[in-house]
């Protein structure tokens, strides 16, 4: 050791426990001012008001695309499809059901009793993906689709056509610019 190394001894160990001190002082400070940076609202700037009125609702990528059904059919079970591709319609985040004449998909559909004798059984259908500019003008043939639906795989059904529909509204997104 050095000669007078431990008279100044206490006087280092001082500064370092005072400079420890304030380390361990400054750290929540800054860790609270980052928290508060993340969890505090950005300010508008003067000048600009907020709006009175929501945004409208789109889905994860910016779309909600108007899709439309026909369904004229009968038949028990084909009905109880086309009802609750209605109603799963109204409560997506990507498309809206709409009556509108705008440019749209639409699902013509098509039901018929899978057997005569036993009409609340099961249901044969077959779905089209149209694409309608406008009413009254040509309709585009986009895809289509047939089955079997019973009670028991209504709602797989349902949901099947309705991942189809969302895939056709991505792929053909183009055309409801």
């Amino acid at each position: 050791m050095p000669p007078g190394f431990f008279p100044r001894f206490p006087a280092r160990l001082a500064v370092l426990a005072v400079v420890f001190a304030l380390a361990l002082l400054a750290a929540p400070a800054a860790g609270q001012a980052q928290q508060q940076a993340k969890t505090a609202p950005e300010a508008k700037p003067e000048g600009q008001a907020i709006p009175d009125t929501p945004k409208k609702d789109t889905g994860v990528d910016g779309r909600r695309t108007p899709v439309g059904i026909e369904h004229t059919d009968t038949d028990v079970v084909g009905t109880r499809l086309a009802y609750h591709l209605k109603e799963l319609l109204g409560r997506s985040s990507l498309m809206t059901l709409t009556t509108k004449d705008e440019k749209k998909l639409v699902l013509v559909i098509h039901t018929r009793e899978e057997f005569t004798g036993r009409p609340a059984v099961s249901s044969i259908y077959s779905v089209a993906w149209l694409y309608s500019a406008k009413d009254g003008t040509l309709r585009y043939f986009l895809s289509g689709d047939t089955g079997i639906v019973d009670a028991v795989t209504l709602e797989q059904t349902v949901e099947a056509i309705l991942v189809k529909t969302d895939k056709m509204a991505a792929t053909y997104g183009y055309l409801f610019q």
